[in-house]
């Protein structure tokens, strides 16, 4: 199937946005209403697909037509065995950098993608490693740039303290975009 040229994204994520806009798309944006609650038995490497999933289900029971790819996700940080969310003041931020420094962690985003009734969705994961930073920098990333809207407390465009990264940037910016233009070439 030949990419299509407008998709409908069920998100508010700027990242997201910009990831789609910047592979050619034109997008129209529609921002779900859910709570992210997921079954505490579930594991969390699996609570980012289940949350895309329920984004989608409640997009297309807003949607009237179903022409266009509607694409929904969700992303988590996950350090030493638990999730990390989105902080809630300047101090959890600190918390989060200062206790993944020099370490690494997983970043997974889970995907679902629906059009002409058709519904798939997967989960892509990267492995981030930290520098080892001094407080110093970290509270000046943290005074400098907007950190309480990201799971980890940190955007992967302007984190000074990323070594590397195993796995698709844009997976942890928010969508693995090869992945997704692959799913919707084989649609």
């Amino acid at each position: 199937m030949p990419i299509p040229d407008s998709i409908i994204l069920g998100s508010q994520s700027p990242r997201r946005l910009e990831i789609l806009t910047h592979a050619g798309f034109s997008v129209q944006v529609i921002s779900p209403n859910i709570d992210e609650v997921f079954p505490s038995e579930m594991s969390i490497y699996e609570v980012p697909e289940f949350l895309a999933n329920l984004k989608m289900q409640e997009i297309s029971n807003t949607i009237t037509t179903d022409d266009k790819f509607i694409i929904c996700a969700d992303t988590v940080v996950i350090f030493n065995q638990q999730l990390i969310g989105k902080p809630t003041d300047d101090n959890q931020s600190f918390t989060f950098l200062k206790n993944m420094n020099g370490k690494q962690h997983d970043v997974i985003t889970g995907v679902s993608i629906r059009y002409v009734g058709k519904q798939i969705s997967f989960a892509a994961m990267a492995k981030v490693f930290f520098k080892k930073l001094s407080d110093e920098e970290i509270w000046h990333y943290i005074h400098t740039h907007q950190t309480l809207d990201k799971a980890g407390a940190y955007n992967i465009q302007e984190y000074c303290g990323i070594d590397r990264i195993e796995g698709e940037f844009e997976n942890v910016m928010g969508l693995p975009i090869r992945r997704v233009l692959q799913e919707i070439q084989n649609w």
